[in-house]
């Protein structure tokens, strides 16, 4: 743990992670500043109020904590790096007071699935189990009540990472690299790097987990310093992988089975290669086969990720509003062999749609199209061969009109392929608006 007390702690963004930091700044005793775009934010916080960055006031300071999100301009940048003030994001300044063991997920899809399955995973154990990151409360929130033998699953976003220097997970896993948050990093290369981050300082006595049916996955990890496990749908591998329909573990030597598929509930190859992701990270963490049967066989994945709503008139409604890049919603749509109506579109994340022309899977006859997104889109889609294409003014008509042009057997699927945030705040605001929808129809 660094020592901060009397140090002088700016705190750039005050949502959730900055509040996170600011509870533990006090906690040891920091000087604490704050700077928020909304000012409200900090109107009833016990700091420094901070109404403009520069300068002269980051001269003062011993440390910068930046919210995941935040990007300073390029003077700053510079600035700090010439002065040598320590800046950094919130999750690298929880892992610096952080006493207890760091099991860390990352991956364009399937973080939170994987993350929720270790936690329970990991509750067989006599230790306590944290979960926090990019997921529920922030690391630093909860760091000042980790301790030694407590195991910490990190759900880590690509804005966590690029802000980390010397983050440090015993086990480290990359579930899939797809483009994703363009909007927001420099390149596809920036936003890959950033992901490759959660491995940088892992050495012999670590754990690197890594998806041995991503190609690029496997092509971007060869010169890891971790020991490197592997988990696989399709191929025997080192680590957790199938054959003969049962779950199996390989050390390399010996070959252990674990579960049988049949016991096991899940919807689309996607959450089989979560579930074994996350087998696989307990496993080297100690949790016995017997257990992870078990928990496996109990698991429920969560909400807004390929979530059965309802069936009306003998049609099924699914609710995968979490997916919000291309590559999500068409692994959402290959988990089902029915005729899929799948609504799509929100706010621009800056993925290239024209891909779908030819990566749309072939069971997707009918495509809503809506919000800010849903020019684009239609212009992508409109051409494409035995696809009918709507445009709908919003995500209500697009769910009214579905339900009137489905037909008994077909499934209406919500695997938007966009960010939420034109008409709602999260993904989650969108998945309970759609299922309020389905429930209502008459």
């Amino acid at each position: 743990m660094e020592n901060i007390i009397d140090k002088n702690y700016l705190i750039i963004g005050f949502g959730i992670s900055g509040q996170g930091a600011y509870t533990t700044l006090k906690e040891f005793g920091a000087n604490v500043f704050i700077y928020d775009e909304d000012i409200k934010k900090i109107s009833n916080v016990e700091a420094v109020k901070i109404k403009k960055l520069t300068k002269k006031i980051i001269k003062d300071m011993d440390c910068i904590i930046l919210s995941p999100t935040v990007q300073l301009n390029k003077s700053l940048t510079k600035f700090i790096d010439k002065i040598k003030v320590d800046c950094y994001g919130e999750l690298e300044f929880a892992y610096r007071q952080n006493k207890g063991n760091i099991l860390a997920i990352t991956g364009s899809n399937g973080k939170t699935t994987t993350s929720l399955l270790l936690k329970e995973l990991l509750d067989t154990l006599p230790n306590k189990t944290y979960l926090l990151g990019n997921i529920g409360k922030s690391f630093s929130e909860e760091v000042i009540n980790i301790d030694e033998m407590d195991n910490v699953v990190l759900e880590c976003s690509s804005f966590q990472l690029k802000q980390t220097i010397k983050f440090h997970p015993h086990i480290a896993c990359l579930l899939n690299l797809v483009p994703d948050h363009l909007d927001f990093h420099k390149s596809l290369e920036d936003y890959y790097d950033a992901k490759l981050k959660i491995f940088a300082n892992q050495n012999e006595d670590d754990y690197a987990i890594v998806n041995f049916d991503d190609k690029l996955c496997v092509e971007k990890t060869k010169n890891l310093q971790a020991q490197v496990y592997y988990f696989s749908t399709k191929s025997s591998c080192r680590g957790m992988f199938i054959a003969d329909d049962t779950i199996l573990f390989s050390d390399g030597i010996i070959t252990y089975p674990i579960v049988k598929l049949e016991n096991i509930r899940y919807i689309g190859e996607h959450n089989l290669s979560n579930y074994l992701c996350a087998s696989l990270m307990a496993m080297l963490q100690g949790v016995s086969i017997e257990n992870i049967a078990y928990v496996l066989n109990n698991f429920k994945t969560p909400a807004h990720r390929l979530e059965f709503v309802r069936r009306f008139h003998n049609i099924d409604f699914y609710n995968d509003s979490k997916a919000t890049n291309i590559s999500a919603m068409i692994t959402a749509c290959k988990a089902f062999d029915k005729n899929i109506h799948l609504l799509l579109g929100g706010s621009d994340k800056g993925e290239d749609f024209d891909i779908l022309k030819k990566t749309l899977p072939k069971n997707v006859k009918y495509v809503y199209v809506f919000g800010q997104t849903q020019n684009k889109l239609y212009k992508s889609l409109k051409k494409v061969k035995n696809l009918t294409v709507y445009k709908c003014d919003n995500l209500k008509n697009a769910v009214n009109f579905s339900a009137i042009k489905a037909l008994k057997g077909e499934v209406v699927l919500l695997s938007p392929a966009c960010a939420s945030f034109d008409a709602f705040l999260n993904f989650e605001d969108r998945g309970n608006y759609f299922k309020d929808l389905v429930n209502n129809l008459d």
